[in-house]
C-alpha cells in the first residue's frame, strides 16, 4: 500500500504541476463559462414563454444542468487522453519506467498508483465544473433538485475514472505521446458506441447485453436522471477493473523482456 501511495503522490504532483494541465483546465473552464450562461438564458426565455401555459415552466435540472453535464462529458473525452498520455509514455521517454520495474514495488502497485493519481487530477476538473451549477444556487435560485444533481456528478466521477483507466491502458501500449492520446480518444469513443449495436440485432438476449454495455443507458438514463443503480455502479467498476488489469499485464510483461 505504501508503494502505491508513493507512486500516486509522485504522479499526481507531476500531472497537476505541468503547464499542460493548467492549459486543459483553463480551456475547459473557459468553455463552460461561455456555454453555461447560454443554457441559463435559453431556460429563462423558455420558462417565460411557457409561463402562461398549463403546467408551464421548464425543468432546471434537465434543461440547464443536464446540458452542462453533457458538455462536461464531451470535454472530458478530449481532456482525459491529454492527461493520461503521461502515465507510461513520459516514464518511458525519461527512462524512469525501467527504474520503476526494478524498484521494490509490484506491477499492480505501479498501475494502481498511477490510476489514483490520474483520477485525483481528473476529479479536480469535475469539481471545477460543479461550480457552475452551484453558482445558480448562490445566485438565489432555491428550486434546485439536489438529488439528481449529485447523482449526475457521482456518475460523472465514475465515468471520468473509467476514462482514466482506458487512457492509462492506451498509454501503456506505446512509447509515443501523440499515439497515446489518439489511442485513448479512440478507445473512449469505442466505449461510448458499443451500446449502439442494439440497432443491429433483433435478438432480445443480444439487445439486453448491448443495453447493459451502453454507457448512455447507465449515465444519461440513470445517473443524470437521478437514479443510482447498483448495476450501473458495477458496470463502471468493471470497466475500470478490466482496463487496470490489462494495464497490469502490459507492465508485468515488460518486466520479462
Amino acid at each position: 500500500m505504501r508503494g502505491t501511495l508513493t507512486i500516486a503522490w509522485r504522479d499526481f504532483r507531476a500531472l497537476v504541476t505541468t503547464p499542460l494541465f493548467y492549459i486543459v483546465a483553463g480551456l475547459c473552464s473557459g468553455i463552460w463559462a461561455l456555454w453555461f450562461p447560454n443554457f441559463l438564458s435559453n431556460f429563462a426565455m423558455q420558462s417565460q414563454h411557457m409561463m402562461g401555459m398549463e403546467g408551464g415552466g421548464g425543468n432546471l435540472h434537465y434543461q440547464v444542468f443536464g446540458f452542462h453535464i453533457s458538455t462536461v462529458n464531451l470535454l472530458m473525452l478530449f481532456a482525459i487522453p491529454a492527461i493520461s498520455m503521461k502515465f507510461f509514455t513520459e516514464d518511458k521517454k525519461s527512462n524512469t519506467f525501467d527504474l520503476l520495474l526494478t524498484a521494490p514495488v509490484t506491477s499492480t502497485q505501479i498501475v494502481m498508483g498511477k490510476f489514483i493519481a490520474g483520477v485525483a487530477a481528473a476529479w479536480i476538473l469535475v469539481f471545477v465544473s460543479m461550480i457552475y451549477p452551484l453558482s445558480v444556487w448562490f445566485g438565489g435560485v432555491s428550486e434546485i433538485q439536489w438529488g439528481p444533481l449529485f447523482s449526475a456528478y457521482f456518475g460523472m466521477m465514475l465515468l471520468t475514472a473509467s476514462y482514466i483507466a482506458i487512457g492509462m491502458f492506451a498509454s501503456s501500449l506505446t512509447n509515443s505521446i501523440l499515439l497515446a492520446v489518439v489511442l485513448g480518444f479512440i478507445f473512449n469513443l469505442m466505449f461510448w458506441f458499443i451500446g449502439s449495436a442494439t440497432e443491429m440485432t433483433d435478438s432480445p438476449t443480444l439487445v439486453a447485453i448491448y443495453e447493459y454495455l451502453s454507457v448512455g443507458e447507465h449515465f444519461f438514463k440513470g445517473f443524470v436522471k437521478g437514479t443510482i443503480k447498483i448495476t450501473s455502479i458495477m458496470f463502471f467498476i468493471s470497466v475500470i477493473g478490466l482496463n487496470c488489469f490489462l494495464t497490469q499485464r502490459v507492465v508485468e510483461s515488460a518486466r520479462w523482456r
